[in-house]
């Protein structure tokens, strides 16, 4: 289970910072195009409409299903103090930290469960997981670039890269988190300790699924770094082409 973990970490913290450069790099291109800050704002949004068409829905499902009224929900990006940009937004009333906690967290749920049905109905899951697993270099590398075969390869790899850079929870979903972070820590911690048996036949199930997401975000990991490297060509060739220039 240690390998499975560590995988699914490095794949996770891997894509947390391609994320973070897709939206710089889609953010630089829509100023260059446009050269207007409320207007590159919109241009930015529309390649992740996807995305966040489904993090904002995930938070609407998840707090209908938890008996919290939704009022108001958009998609249309709003530009907010301090010079960030929402891409989307759900009104819902305030609720206890359980309930809220589990609202904020919905569209990472959503998301990891879309990356890895996408990784194990479209692409080859399975040998990525076991490359994986393994620990080797050559075998991981040969799995992850054989998704370029998959049919219809462009389109899936639009929609991963456009969940996965949407999925990850803003400011306001993680404030109720540390308190329901630290009592399943301590539950997880409980049942380890005093429930042998049961964490023994939860084990298998637990590795089986870290096994899975660490390969559907290596893939998806692959995916932005394509991704990212094609942007930072197109944000070359647009800024010369318009002499314009994009300071952070």
């Amino acid at each position: 289970m240690l390998a499975s973990l560590l995988a699914f970490l490095i794949a996770f913290a891997a894509l947390l910072a391609l994320e973070r450069m897709a939206h710089r790099k889609l953010q630089e291109i829509a100023l260059l195009l446009t050269g207007h800050v409320d207007a590159a704002i919109y241009l930015y949004s529309i390649p992740l409409l996807p995305g966040v068409a489904l993090h904002e829905l995930s938070h609407a499902v998840m707090a209908r299903l938890l008996g919290v009224p939704v009022r108001n929900m958009t998609l249309f990006p709003q530009r907010q103090r301090g010079g960030a940009v929402r891409l989307g937004s759900v009104e819902v009333l305030r609720s206890d930290n359980v309930r809220s906690a589990l609202i904020g967290a919905a569209p990472l749920f959503a998301g990891l469960l879309a990356l890895g049905l996408i990784g194990l109905l479209v692409f080859d899951g399975s040998a990525v997981a076991g490359a994986l697993v393994a620990g080797d270099p050559g075998a991981i590398a040969s799995s992850i670039l054989a998704t370029l075969q998959t049919p219809d390869s462009l389109l899936w790899f639009y929609i991963v890269f456009a969940i996965a850079n949407s999925m990850m929870p803003s400011a306001s979903d993680t404030q109720s988190w540390p308190p329901v972070i630290g009592c399943l820590s301590l539950l997880a911690a409980a049942i380890a300790l005093f429930a042998v048996d049961l964490a023994r036949a939860l084990a298998p199930a637990v590795e089986m699924t870290l096994r899975w997401l660490a390969a559907a975000l290596a893939i998806t990991a692959f995916i932005d770094l394509v991704v990212v490297a094609l942007l930072w060509c197109i944000a070359l060739v647009v800024a010369r082409a318009t002499g314009r220039r994009v300071e952070y």
